[in-house]
């Protein structure tokens, strides 16, 4: 054999050889990525689930990888599953419009628009699927919650004061005054599907109790004296709670006397103006405050549901 031709085998022989090694090395590091880390119902999460999540938590919580790390993306990656999974049983669907949505928000405020988002993500070894994902079982687990807890959440005007009494209030603000009612309500009566006779008595008895009213302190004792006649105290209430026109009607109404009567649903009904007092007020703080209230009492149930959940999961580790 000449030496040339000896040489080209050698050539074609290593060449050969690291075609093969490379194709190896590809083809581990796919069986790598693919390679299932937990089963969540049966539902796979593969390593390359994590390791994106991973290179998702380095770009947007600035989160080095480690070996904590990786263990805390399971778990999360874990409950998404079966967070999605009710979602799924429930009927809950989220569109592609709300995840981009979502995404044209985040891309806004890094000041650029949803494609540049993906191909900024796509240079730092971020599939745009993963965080398009992440935000689709975080808004199906939302409508979950939702759902199922809607009757049993409820933020009263009490608690917003309380939490508004604890926060300092914002620089350069001032505070806007609000009247504030101490009130008491006096109901008549009416029979079911009264005659105009009937409700013509009971208003002509309301105008004359009311003319007898002069001070809170005595009202159940002058309202005693009608027959199927009520009072009941209402408590505080701000002329922001109060629709029109019973706000203006309050407003002009003075301390210790009645309202002018007015027919209802449950009979005829009169408010007596106990007393008022100025309170700073701010509308949209209270709004806030409501929505972070509401939000709390929703993240709580959150849990304990998902506790739930994972405790009746068959979760398999690997």
């Amino acid at each position: 054999m000449k030496f040339e031709t000896y040489l080209k085998h050698i050539c074609a022989t290593l060449c050969a050889m690291a075609c093969i090694s490379l194709l190896a090395g590809l083809d581990a590091r796919a069986q790598s990525e693919q390679s299932i880390v937990a089963l969540v119902n049966d539902e796979p999460i593969t390593n390359y689930d994590v390791t994106q999540r991973m290179r998702l938590l380095k770009v947007t919580a600035r989160k080095e990888p480690s070996a904590a790390l990786r263990k805390q993306v399971i778990e999360d990656l874990v409950s998404e599953r079966i967070q999605v999974q009710e979602a799924t049983k429930n009927g809950v669907v989220v569109s592609d419009d709300q995840v981009n949505q979502v995404l044209d928000r985040v891309a806004s405020s890094n000041k650029m628009n949803r494609d540049q988002l993906m191909s900024s993500l796509a240079q730092l070894g971020v599939n745009g699927s993963t965080m398009k994902e992440q935000i689709r079982s975080r808004l199906a687990w939302r409508s979950v919650v939702q759902r199922k807890f809607r009757g049993q959440v409820s933020v009263n005007a009490s608690q917003v004061d309380e939490a508004l009494s604890e926060e300092k209030p914002a620089e350069g603000k001032k505070k806007k005054k609000s009247t504030e009612f101490q009130l008491q309500r006096v109901r008549l009566e009416l029979p079911e599907s009264p005659d105009q006779r009937t409700i013509a008595k009971r208003f002509v008895e309301a105008e004359q109790l009311r003319k007898r009213v002069t001070s809170c302190s005595k009202i159940e004792q002058v309202v005693g004296r009608l027959r199927k006649t009520s009072v009941k105290s209402v408590g505080r209430k701000t002329a922001q709670q109060l629709v029109q026109p019973t706000r203006a009607i309050l407003l002009a109404t003075e301390d210790g006397r009645l309202t002018p009567p007015t027919i209802t649903s449950a009979g005829i009904e009169l408010y007596a103006v106990c007393a008022r007092r100025a309170v700073a007020r701010n509308d949209e703080q209270r709004r806030e405050v409501r929505t972070k209230l509401i939000s709390q009492e929703y993240n709580i149930l959150a849990r304990r549901h998902l506790r739930d959940l994972r405790q009746d999961a068959f979760v398999e580790y690997r």
